[in-house]
């Protein structure tokens, strides 16, 4: 075989690699994609199911549904308080309306049709900006960090004893413990007036009173791949 003839033979065979190489990276970025559209509708589905199912509690304004399908806790529209003052232990009307919204909850959480789909319920609990009373002397944040963790804490024993909970199989009952997880956040998620995260807004005025909840947020099991895809758009 001639030179040229060798040469042509070496390219052509470099085009046909080049050629399965571009296939198989078409098929992983398509994948991918396919995987965000499966995350959107997901979300979408339980956003609609729980507006749908806890729509009570949202028009008597007990809780407030975002987009995500976070859950967010705050009575202050009803003049009531979740906890005491630098306590963690619920109130009364909070126990109430846990009484009310976990039964639903856990019925939506639980459906084969999301179950599969959630990696993680978190349970977080968000304090004010206010310094501690009981304790002067220590650092506010790690003061309200360590008692927005109580709180957090609290709200998930009490789910995970509540009646509807202890009626599940063993088997349900392990895949809600890997799931739930409770998170204290001190004050650093505080909101303002307009109820968004201060730190992330033009308004960094602090409404202590919006700021002190606490919320069920989702997150589904291919929430981060999502993200980290979208933002590179």
């Amino acid at each position: 075989m001639s030179r040229r003839g060798k040469q042509e033979s070496y390219w052509i065979s470099f085009s046909d690699i080049m050629t399965g190489l571009m296939v198989i990276f078409m098929f992983i970025a398509l994948n991918y994609i396919v995987q965000v559209i499966e995350y959107k509708f997901v979300e979408q589905d339980i956003y609609n199911t729980l507006q749908k199912e806890l729509n009570e509690e949202i028009e008597n304004e007990l809780i407030e549904l975002s987009p995500d399908g976070t859950v967010k806790f705050n009575l202050k529209t009803k003049n009531a308080e979740l906890f005491p003052s630098d306590r963690a232990q619920m109130t009364e009307e909070f126990m109430r309306v846990l009484d009310e919204f976990t039964p639903k909850y856990l019925e939506i959480v639980t459906s084969p049709d999301y179950i599969n789909n959630i990696s993680e319920i978190r349970i977080e609990g968000h304090t004010d900006t206010i310094p501690p009373r009981k304790s002067k002397r220590r650092e506010s944040y790690d003061y309200n960090l360590e008692l927005s963790s109580n709180r957090a804490r609290a709200v998930l024993n009490y789910v995970r004893n509540s009646e509807t909970y202890l009626k599940y199989p063993d088997s349900i009952k392990q895949r809600l413990d890997f799931l739930f997880t409770a998170n204290g956040l001190s004050y650093s998620r505080a909101l303002n007036n307009s109820n968004e995260v201060f730190y992330l807004s033009d308004d960094k005025t602090v409404n202590n009173d919006l700021s002190r909840r606490v919320e069920f947020k989702i997150v589904t099991s291919n929430e981060e791949l999502a993200e980290s895809i979208i933002n590179k758009k």
